[in-house]
């Protein structure tokens, strides 16, 4: 990559998107918490959509050393509801360790509750990568889900800082990986199994 094209990176990373006025369901990716959870809080306070979805099987390991085991999808669910999501309007999925694995969570889900418009909240530099999860693993259900960015937006001088250097430079890499790994095998029809849209009614 040119030198000259590296401050631009979190750009090539992030897709711009605004949420739809209402959907069937708000999903948070896990990870950034509490930004992401905060964020689909505000979404559904709004009127966007009447529940709100969490995945993640992933449990700090700060939680178990005070053994407080909570899943990130616990963990969402707690914030979302600190910030004005009632219980009853939350589905919490403690699955999937990895966004690969968050998308057909949330693929299996639709197929089986009929949901088909989603809002799928995540960060600005995890959002194409995201995206194109969805889009992969969902197959036809995919294209109905929109990713919203929110959260922090880094600037061209994303790597003169320690945390953001470390962020950029790991989600550049798990795009590669994924590219190699999901988004190429299924361009070329090989070695993905897409989770399959409900029936129409």
């Amino acid at each position: 990559m040119p030198l000259l094209l590296v401050p631009l990176v979190p750009n090539l990373l992030m897709v711009r998107r605004t949420a739809p006025a209402h959907s069937d369901a708000i999903y948070v990716f896990p990870g950034q918490i509490p930004e992401r959870a905060v964020c689909a809080a505000e979404l559904y306070r709004n009127g966007t959509a009447p529940r709100v979805v969490f995945t993640g099987a992933h449990v700090a390991p700060e939680l178990l050393v005070v053994d407080r085991p909570l899943s990130d999808a616990v963990l969402n669910a707690r914030v979302a509801a600190a910030h004005g999501v009632p219980d009853g309007a939350e589905v919490v999925l403690s699955e999937g360790t990895s966004t690969w694995e968050d998308a057909v969570v949330l693929g299996n889900w639709m197929r089986s509750s009929g949901a088909r418009e989603i809002v799928a909240v995540t960060s600005p530099t995890h959002s194409r990568r995201a995206l194109w999860s969805l889009r992969t693993a969902l197959g036809g259900l995919g294209s109905k889900v929109t990713v919203y960015p929110c959260g922090t937006v880094y600037g061209l001088d994303w790597w003169a800082r320690e945390r953001s250097l470390v962020r950029v430079t790991e989600e550049a890499l798990k795009l590669g990986f994924y590219a190699l790994r999901y988004f190429l095998p299924a361009l070329f029809g090989f070695g993905v199994v897409a989770a399959e849209a409900p029936d129409e009614p």
